[in-house]
């Protein structure tokens, strides 16, 4: 007895998803992809966002920062 026994019949009908394909390709350094969505990491503003991050929750305010706050509306 296998695994694919345990399966409906119908799971054998099943096709791999496009974009986890997609993605495979990836991993070969010839390819530029503008197909799965992934930007360009050397184009992100980690400097921007480490800034941010550092105001926000870099001080004796960030135990408020995330705590569940009043809603409005």
């Amino acid at each position: 007895m296998t695994l694919l026994n345990l399966l409906a019949s119908r799971s054998s009908r099943m096709k791999a998803s496009e974009i986890r394909e997609l993605l495979k390709l990836l991993d070969q350094p010839d390819i530029i992809s503008f197909a799965g969505g992934i930007p360009d990491p050397s184009l992100f503003p980690a400097e921007a966002i480490g800034d941010a991050y550092q105001a926000v929750l870099g001080g004796a305010e960030a135990g408020a920062a995330l705590q569940y706050q009043v809603s409005e509306g």
